[in-house]
């Protein structure tokens, strides 16, 4: 009997000090530290973007050369300088500017309203710079971001997901019904600009000749909305930092 409560006690004691051991592995072991560093996947997930050298943002500013000199240039004097990534200037073919980043769209003019431009913006944004940035924003010259508030925003979102964020709309009284959209449907409001991420870019990009091809209405905000929503699936995202305010300049974030 005695030895049977021995040889008991042998097992017993192995098998709690393998579960001891297991204990002090899981907690000191460099695996375990490490899962703990990357528990918050969206700091994980910007951990591997940082690796990888990609910024948070594209900022592209749509512009016209009678604007070069005064908003453009106002834009890029002052915010556009503290963006937390980089900004670009867009604007006709043909354009030049020694003042501003500027990009010349290829077989895009200066008409209004500016569906073309805006979206083949787009198009220049992904094909040269999508594997470089998180976020890409479209913006007016009249608009006024603070760049700070942008940033902290955008640090919260995982970027990996399809998101459209802006100011919703769906229209004023006077158009209700005239947008071809569902009752359900909205869109971003280009006054104080949009945001899209990478992932929404990447799915919309490709199909920016067959969205030109298929214009409902006169609205460049509208009609990038209806882009975005059949081609990334998904529609504006409301943000209460993002909105258009009773003054020359519109402030966004």
């Amino acid at each position: 009997m005695a030895k049977v409560k021995k040889i008991v006690g042998f097992f017993w004691g192995l098998l709690l000090g393998n579960i001891f051991s297991f204990i002090l592995l899981l907690r000191y072991s460099p695996t375990s530290k490490t899962s703990c560093l990357v528990s918050d996947p969206i700091k994980a997930a910007r951990h591997t973007l940082r690796k990888n050298n990609i910024n948070l943002i594209m900022v592209g500013v749509m512009t016209a050369p009678m604007y070069f000199e005064t908003r453009a240039k106002a834009v890029y004097n002052t915010w556009g300088r503290d963006v937390p990534g980089d900004i670009k200037f867009y604007s006709s073919q043909n354009s030049h500017s020694s003042d501003i980043p500027l990009i010349a769209l290829r077989g895009v003019d200066d008409s209004y309203p500016p569906q073309k431009k805006s979206l083949m913006m787009l198009k220049h944004m992904h094909d040269n710079y999508l594997n470089k940035f998180e976020w890409f924003m479209r913006a007016d010259d009249d608009v006024y971001v603070r760049p700070d508030r942008l940033e902290e925003l955008l640090r919260s979102v995982d970027s990996r997901k399809t998101w459209f964020i802006g100011q919703t709309g769906r229209g004023n009284s006077e158009e209700f019904g005239l947008l071809s959209l569902d009752s359900d449907e909205n869109f971003c409001m280009g006054g104080p600009g949009v945001i899209l991420s990478r992932e929404t870019l990447k799915r919309v990009a490709p199909f920016v000749d067959d969205c030109l091809r298929h214009l409902y209405t006169s609205h460049e905000d509208v009609e990038l909305g209806r882009c975005v929503r059949k081609f990334a699936g998904v529609s504006c995202t409301w943000s209460y930092q993002a909105s258009d305010c009773d003054c020359k300049a519109r402030e966004v974030i």
